[in-house]
């Protein structure tokens, strides 16, 4: 399954500031019909991936099911950012710990998503993100040296 442009976006929010991570001027497909993106499952997630190996990255871009994934991708990394960047600057962690320059691809994040049971698919798709999150930066033990 080729990758879906999510993981670009994703791995830029990363590597670069705050500001410029949140630009709007990114290379994301116009929304297609009710926006779902806020409301993306594991399954429509799943589903929208499916689209892009069937069918190419131009003709996905013409698919409500992938536009609605690869925008709920970068809405969920987005979130995820300012959570982070949060509680950095408090001086806390949230349920993950990724490093300054942490990746994020589909190769880990579909096989991780893939690999729920069928009942935890509805679940919603920021959840299952940051579940991977977690398994990917685990926090160290309270106490343990950083």
């Amino acid at each position: 399954m080729r990758r879906l442009a999510g993981a670009a976006l994703l791995l830029a929010m990363f590597a670069f500031p705050a500001a410029l991570a949140q630009t709007p001027s990114r290379d994301l497909p116009p929304s297609i019909g009710p926006d779902r993106s806020a409301s993306l499952t594991v399954d429509d997630f799943l589903r929208g991936a499916q689209v892009l190996g069937e069918v190419g990255p131009e003709r996905a871009e013409q698919n409500a099911d992938y536009v609605a994934a690869i925008r709920g991708l970068a809405n969920i990394g987005d979130n995820y950012r300012t959570d982070v960047l949060k509680a950095r600057a408090a001086g806390t962690t949230i349920d993950s710990c990724p490093g300054k320059s942490a990746k994020v691809t589909t190769d880990t994040l579909i096989p991780f998503l893939l690999h729920l049971p069928p009942e935890q698919r509805t679940m919603p798709m920021e959840q299952a993100f940051r579940l991977h999150m977690r398994e990917l930066y685990p926090c160290p033990a309270k106490g343990a040296a950083r």
